[in-house]
């Protein structure tokens, strides 16, 4: 199910990181991004699926659609929402009287941020627990999404809310809470019949890691460099992949940690790095890491 659409060319070196940064408030919502590539035309698509059908499971019930076409200087928007009964609900966009005049980039720029204004006459779905505070954390709200990742937490304290509410309380100061679900976490292994592979014990500790660099702290996380290192060591084969099945953050990932960790220490950063990309096998050095 579609829910938006937006259509690019040559408006951006790399349109996949602008439309996920410029439409992180839609992501931030439950909306899934897919990217499709043709002839240097790149197309948009976000969308979401719910489990209710009419009788007849012809179509989706009680969803929503941002129609968004964007293409050369031809820009056209329409938001609507379909009911459980199947009745359309449209909502007009009024663009600023100047946009026929402006470049592609501000044209897009424009209707990205008229979404973003409307999106709650646009989504009327309520927001849930979880979709408010990653909202509030995403804006630099720890405290009050604090309160929320707490409370979810007590109310079920699985691996999601506790990983949630660890990353939070570095930002919050929480230590005594930090050091437990740290300590709770940091080798779990996840249950990927319902769990995704991102809560394994070293990706825990990759987004630890930059969490605590966020938060200052960068030479706490020296340690999950190391840690994150020798992992990978331990293995000849190691694209993406092969990495990742097992549980271990992807060796361009282990590398924006230790950007991150020495910011401020160039020659830090580039021996970590060489010692990074000396376990490497040879395709991964020439695809991961393009000098």
């Amino acid at each position: 199910m579609c829910i938006a659409y937006f259509k690019m060319n040559k408006l951006e070196k790399n349109p996949t990181k602008y439309i996920k940064e410029k439409c992180a408030f839609l992501l931030s919502r439950g909306y899934k991004l897919k990217v499709y590539h043709k002839n240097g035309e790149y197309n948009f698509h976000f969308y979401l699926k719910d489990k209710q059908y009419n009788k007849d499971n012809y179509y989706y019930l009680d969803c929503h659609y941002i129609d968004f076409l964007f293409e050369n200087d031809s820009v056209d928007c329409q938001y609507s929402n379909v009911n459980a009964s199947g009745n359309i609900r449209k909502l007009n966009i009024d663009f600023p009287e100047k946009f026929n005049s402006f470049t592609n980039m501000e044209k897009m720029d424009c209707l990205i941020e008229l979404v973003k204004n409307n999106i709650d006459l646009i989504d009327i779905r309520p927001l849930t627990k979880l979709q408010q505070a990653l909202n509030l954390s995403k804006e630099g709200k720890h405290t009050e999404a604090y309160q929320i990742y707490e409370e979810l937490y007590n109310k079920q304290n699985n691996a999601t809310n506790s990983f949630n509410l660890l990353m939070c309380a570095v930002h919050c100061g929480k230590n005594e809470v930090e050091k437990k679900l740290y300590k709770k976490l940091q080798n779990y292994t996840p249950n990927l019949k319902k769990e995704p592979m991102e809560l394994s014990g070293c990706f825990v500790r990759y987004y630890y890691g930059l969490t605590l660099c966020e938060a200052k702290r960068n030479q706490e996380a020296i340690e999950i460099v190391d840690y994150l290192i020798d992992a990978i060591s331990h293995y000849k084969i190691t694209d993406p992949t092969f990495l990742y099945v097992r549980g271990i953050p992807t060796a361009q990932m282990v590398c924006e940690l230790i950007k991150h960790t020495f910011v401020d220490d160039k020659i830090q950063f580039a021996e970590y790095k060489n010692k990074l990309v000396s376990l490497l096998d040879e395709d991964t050095k020439k695809y991961e890491f393009k000098e």
